[in-house]
């Protein structure tokens, strides 16, 4: 990277709770990131893990690099924002961790505040080109009534960024420098948290689902409940569980949920070449400790470590 460039390493971690996406935050508000001039390639990898794993203590995570920026300061000076989608679990930490949709309730289309906001949204936007008088303001009403689902347009959860971006530049959410003294994020953290939502929810119409963000072993209902807190719409009961018959990404693990209300649903599992094929596409970050104790600490370790401290001192002692 350039020699005296500012580059902002920034994540988005994700994972859910009872099927609905939350994300974590740094204890202030805004989204853990990291800041240096000149970093090496290599160093973000090790940033991730500082940033996530080993300061929360994640066990372990996937990062895919999102849209990347770079500005350019009134002396000259660049600043290169390098934003990356964590996807995990929360682990037994539940700190820090907030709902996607207290930040962005317009993008939870599953309850009628959400729906009542985006219908607002969209027509205050709407005003802004009212009455279209160029092409351009033409063009853009079309543009409104795509992202907002207005005019018969249907609704495209995976465009959650270009929303996002439309209303900083609309003045509905805060621009660079600014800050929201309700959250205390400037509009990078909304543009961040809606580039990695809109990201994660592209491939899931294809049920293509980040096989980290589920547990080992899930039921039909649990995935689909998961499916659409990440989308924030409803989805057909019985066109799921048709699509997930056919799709070819899950099998069954044996056994049955133990769910104490209702009858008990079969358990599932990712195929193993899902999972691989997972881990070839994003960059896997895992807590150091996690691998040290692990090479170290096993039983046949521990007790040559004791017989040869018992040696130790026992030669020590015949020298005395």
């Amino acid at each position: 990277m350039t020699e005296g460039t500012r580059v902002i390493i920034a994540a988005v971690p994700v994972a859910l709770q009872a099927g609905e996406p939350f994300v974590l935050t740094d204890g202030q508000g805004g989204l853990p990131h990291a800041q240096f001039f000149g970093t090496e390639e290599a160093q973000i990898r090790e940033t991730l893990e500082a940033l996530i794993v080993t300061r929360r203590r994640v066990f372990s995570a996937c990062a895919e690099q999102l849209p990347t920026r770079m500005q350019r300061a009134p002396d000259g000076r660049k600043t290169l924002e390098i934003p990356y989608l964590v996807t995990t679990q929360t682990g037994g930490d539940a700190r820090g961790w907030s709902s996607c949709y207290d930040f962005l309730p317009w993008e939870d289309q599953r309850n009628h505040q959400g729906v009542t906001l985006k219908n607002r949204l969209g027509e205050f936007l709407l005003t802004q080109v009212s009455p279209p008088t160029t092409s351009e303001q033409v063009g853009a009403r079309k543009k409104i009534c795509v992202l907002f689902a207005l005019e018969g347009a249907r609704w495209r959860p995976e465009l959650a960024a270009e929303r996002c971006k439309m209303l900083i530049a609309s003045g509905y959410l805060l621009g660079d420098g600014q800050m929201d003294m309700m959250t205390l994020a400037g509009s990078r953290f909304y543009k961040w948290l809606a580039q990695g939502l809109g990201h994660l929810r592209k491939p899931l119409k294809s049920l293509s689902m980040p096989v980290e963000l589920m547990p080992e072993r899930f039921t039909i209902p649990q995935f689909q409940a998961s499916m659409e807190g990440v989308l924030g719409e409803a989805l057909d009961k019985q066109a799921f569980r048709r699509n997930v018959s056919n799709c070819g990404l899950i099998e069954e693990a044996g056994g049955v949920s133990d769910e104490i209300f209702g009858r008990p649903a079969r358990l599932f599992r990712f195929k193993n070449d899902v999972a691989i094929a997972r881990n070839a596409q994003s960059m896997s970050l895992v807590l150091p400790l996690s691998e040290t104790l692990t090479e170290t600490e096993t039983i046949e370790n521990l007790l040559f470590s004791h017989r040869k401290r018992t040696k130790n001192q026992d030669e020590a002692s015949e020298e005395n």
